[in-house]
């Protein structure tokens, strides 16, 4: 109590002493001291103004987007133009467009080891928080995905098809992959990806697709969202 009441004097000292000072200027000497001594204190008050206005807008008014369904883009280099069509025309599935996103971000190399040595630590680092729903890839990818263990198979996903409707299912069930691929010295077979060839939401977007899949990230357990994503790709609306 004592230190407060000692604070308190001090200060109160303070501002009389410069309220003396203040009322003997003119007012072009009053801007001159206030600038002169007081400008770092006013720099950092403008500065925390700004930080606090950031973190309440990044907070509660304009919160970042939230991913809906992340899709990871595993294969050759492509440009990213294509990958954020993708990305912003599948967004019709998702339940909150000002909050939330479906996101498609390559991780194809770019020969800049560097750069590749970092987008494979995140990679890594995004498939362990269970943060990737979903796969692009070549054929040769899904081999690959599927041997790495870091994909499986689209049954779970399959149910929630179904589920949507009878027409989907067939249309998703006719361009399902079955691969055979080895672990640790053990042979399976399984459907570990569907063909995105010939589909209305690519044909839209004039986007290749022949040799391009869709695999299941091993540990999403967003199947529902995915089954949503199958429905816009297999039965693309434009007006939607």
């Amino acid at each position: 109590m004592k230190l407060l009441k000692t604070i308190k004097e001090k200060l109160g000292n303070f501002f009389k002493s410069e309220r003396t000072k203040m009322q003997e200027m003119t007012f072009r000497e009053k801007r001159w001291y206030i600038w002169e001594y007081y400008k770092l204190h006013i720099a950092a008050g403008i500065l925390l103004i700004f930080f606090i206005g950031s973190m309440i807008n990044r907070t509660f008014i304009n919160p970042p987007k939230t991913e809906y369904l992340y899709i990871a883009w595993v294969g050759e280099q492509t440009a990213p133009s294509i990958l954020s069509d993708i990305g912003e025309n599948l967004g019709v599935i998702v339940s909150n467009p000002n909050r939330e996103r479906v996101h498609v971000h390559s991780y194809a190399s770019t020969g800049n080891p560097q750069m590749d040595s970092m987008a494979q630590q995140l990679f890594f680092a995004m498939l362990q928080t269970g943060a990737i729903d979903l796969f692009l890839t070549p054929q040769l990818g899904v081999q690959e995905l599927a041997e790495g263990e870091l994909s499986r198979p689209m049954h779970e996903v399959m149910a929630y098809v179904a589920a949507i409707s009878p027409t989907l299912y067939q249309q998703v069930s006719n361009q399902l992959l079955s691969v055979t691929f080895e672990i640790e010295g053990y042979t399976y077979t399984d459907i570990m990806a569907v063909s995105l060839a010939n589909t209305p939401f690519f044909e839209y977007l004039g986007i290749f697709s022949n040799d391009l899949y869709l695999a299941v990230v091993i540990n999403t357990q967003n199947f529902d969202r995915i089954a949503k994503a199958l429905e816009a790709i297999f039965q693309w609306n434009p007006i939607q």
